[in-house]
């Protein structure tokens, strides 16, 4: 008997309703099972970066997004006098993927924004308030129980993705458990809402160094700040969230004269991996499948990026006849990924609790002895493509075309095959799996092409390339593309 849906995604943090939005682009249909009633009204993410933009872009809300965020200038690292100890500039140009590399938001305004998107999706169910008691997957389907206006329900789906925490019930119905990767502290998280203009805060993040009470600042949009606060073993919750203990270790300094307390929560912020991502037709995906700390702001970042890679791909399944094994794949490309961002993480979190010198922190980041950190950026290890392939899992550029349109919008969730014109005429290829761009007729993609001295790419959905024929081999583009079709399309 027919599943009763295609996909249930069990969690709609900016997780699941990103992978929500994507599915719906390729007219899949899916219900969306949420425990609140309601979007939670106050901040708790901050900050997402290019990747996650042209994720956005993709499910065709970038603008709306970018509209209520805020372009990020980086972050100041001090010493417990406000001195500076380590200047971290974050490009205030558009880079290669379109977009700025960085940028701070308020919650509330990317979760609206990402429920508006879904709302406007016939194929998309939403049910809130519902709370799932069991996830059973039967081999051809997996039966889903939850709790829902004072009675029990259960529907089928070919799939189910949780999206749903770090207490994830769907992870829990799956044999996975977490991999500690050791580091584990808690955090006084305060949200201020100002009353007044307070110019002389800066838009910079200010990260104070102080191996007694390290300290966070976050400029965030319009009158939102955030500052975190390290914790010591001895002091206890309810006393670290009283007034007379948050406002004088609010560094820069803030009275209650200038705003006022909106939220206050004390985080154990860990660094985990699940150790499986994937089991039978389960699978997991942001806090569901990693934790991490926020040192770099990258754990929402990485929850899109997981949504990114495991969306085309089950549309590839359930839409182009693609084998089950590209779903393997899911873990192998993202797990070995995140653990390079919580490793990096973890790294900055423990500089921060011990150097106190710009000398220290400078050789902490940067052993080389340069005076600037920069951004990381990473490509995919175990990546599907051809075997050998030098770029197969590479991170791509993304060009405008010669009208004016980026390439991901062209692709609207397809593959790209992109070329040179003298390789067209020896290739076929789907095109309702991927497009066909002829590089000589666009300029800037023509200059990728140049730059890697490439003759062919395929680009895949989340923008990361999938193989290459080189300059030097003229007649491997049959080769790519019989590779593609295997991996990607069954055959």
């Amino acid at each position: 008997m027919k599943p009763d849906h295609e996909v249930v995604i069990v969690g709609l943090g900016p997780t699941g309703a990103t992978l929500a939005n994507i599915l719906a682009g390729y007219g899949i249909d899916v219900l969306v099972l949420e425990r609140e009633e309601a979007v939670y009204p106050l901040p708790r993410a901050v900050h997402f970066d290019d990747e996650a933009m042209r994720v956005f872009q993709s499910i065709g809300l970038a603008g709306g997004i970018g509209r209520d965020a805020r372009v990020n200038v980086g972050t100041k690292f001090v010493d417990r006098d406000q001195n500076l100890l380590l200047d971290w500039p974050r490009p205030q140009d558009i880079g290669p993927l379109g977009w700025y590399p960085s940028y701070r938001f308020h919650q509330p305004d990317l979760e609206a924004e990402l429920n508006r998107g879904i709302a406007a999706c016939d194929s998309v169910a939403l049910r809130r308030a519902a709370h799932v008691t069991s996830v059973h997957d039967h081999g051809d389907h997996v039966d889903v129980r939850y709790d829902y206006d004072g009675s029990s329900h259960q529907v089928s789906a070919e799939y189910v993705i949780g999206t749903d925490g770090a207490r994830s019930v769907v992870r829990g119905a799956m044999d996975s458990d977490w991999e500690d990767l050791g580091f584990q502290e808690r955090w006084l998280v305060i949200d201020v809402k100002l009353k007044r203009p307070r110019p002389d805060l800066g838009d910079f993040t200010i990260q104070t160094c102080d191996r007694e009470r390290p300290t966070t600042y976050v400029r965030c949009p319009r009158e939102w700040r955030r500052w975190e606060i390290s914790l010591r073993p001895e002091e206890n919750g309810n006393e670290v969230t009283q007034e007379d203990f948050i406002w004088p270790r609010l560094r820069p300094a803030i009275t209650p004269e200038d705003g006022e307390i909106a939220r206050k929560a004390v985080y154990s912020f860990e660094s985990k991996l699940a150790t499986r991502w994937r089991q039978g037709r389960l699978m997991v995906a942001g806090d569901a499948a990693h934790l991490m700390p926020p040192f770099l702001g990258q754990g929402m970042c990485t929850g899109i990026r997981d949504v990114a890679n495991l969306g085309w791909k089950l549309a590839a399944l359930l839409r182009w006849g693609a084998p089950d094994s590209l779903l393997d794949s899911y873990e192998a490309e993202r797990r070995s990924h995140t653990r390079t961002y919580i490793d990096t993480a973890v790294n900055v979190g423990r500089m921060m609790n011990s150097a106190e010198t710009a000398d220290a922190l400078t050789h902490a980041i940067r052993p080389d002895g340069a005076a600037q950190m920069n951004s990381i950026s990473r490509d995919l290890d175990h990546a599907i493509g051809p075997q050998g392939d030098d770029m197969r899992g590479i991170r791509m550029p993304q060009p405008r075309l010669a009208d004016g349109r980026f390439l991901g919008d062209a692709m609207a969730g397809r593959c790209a095959f992109v070329a040179r014109s003298r390789m067209l005429d020896k290739t076929e290829i789907d095109e309702t799996r991927a497009i066909v761009i002829a590089a000589e007729s666009h300029p800037e993609v023509a200059r990728i092409l140049e730059d890697r001295q490439l003759d062919a790419f395929i680009l895949r959905p989340d923008f990361y390339c999938f193989g290459m024929v080189g300059a030097a081999d003229p007649d491997g583009g049959a080769a790519l593309l019989d590779s593609f079709r295997d991996q990607v399309c069954g055959g």
